[in-house]
């Protein structure tokens, strides 16, 4: 297994190339991102410390293919199991097969869950959804995020982010600084997920 360390922003691993196996995350975060032809990017994922990501293994599985990137959010350090080691492991034990298969599924069923949001909400209830999951992920009201961040993860541009915080901002349910965001009124932003 390799080690490496990767800084904020760095590219972790771009499709086209070569398959870099599996990603285990032990400090950090990635962020697992599909980008347009005009280089508009999505963020479909992100993993976090102790968790993988098995869709850096798409050739292993080779019925996973497209366009996409795997980049550090956060300065982060992983540890790679090659791919050709993932797939000698996955023919020789059908358990690990079917425990690749399985995170693959997962993953890949939060990638829709981000695509269904990005096709089906309107920009104010995925701005609220994204500040919701966010605070309880991170386990606070406050956390760090820039607004291009949360326009990749919500899937629109930087420009009506800022103006959707701002909107936010003015009707008090979040707080603002820079690089930084509060939710100051949790049960409103639920209210717009109604």
């Amino acid at each position: 297994m390799r080690q490496l360390a990767f800084r904020k922003g760095q590219v972790v691993h771009r499709h086209g190339d070569a398959c870099v196996g599996l990603i285990f995350v032990r400090k950090g975060r990635l962020a697992f991102s599909i980008l347009s032809e005009e280089g508009r990017e999505i963020t479909l994922f992100r993993t976090d410390k102790r968790g993988t990501c098995i869709l850096s293994a798409a050739c292993v599985l080779q019925t996973l293919e497209f366009q996409s990137q795997v980049t550090a959010e956060i300065t982060a350090e992983v540890s790679i199991l090659p791919a050709a080691v993932l797939a000698q492991l996955m023919n020789e034990n059908r358990d690990v097969e079917r425990m690749v298969y399985k995170q693959a599924v997962a993953q890949y069923s939060g990638v829709l869950r981000t695509m269904q949001q990005i096709v089906f909400l309107s920009l104010e209830k995925r701005l609220a959804n994204f500040l919701q999951d966010e605070c309880t992920r991170r386990k606070s009201a406050s956390f760090s995020a820039t607004h291009e961040q949360i326009a990749r993860c919500i899937g629109s541009s930087r420009e009506v982010v800022t103006r959707m915080l701002n909107q936010f901002a003015s009707r008090e349910i979040v707080a603002l600084g820079r690089g930084t965001v509060t939710v100051l009124d949790p049960d409103a932003l639920g209210d717009m997920l109604l």
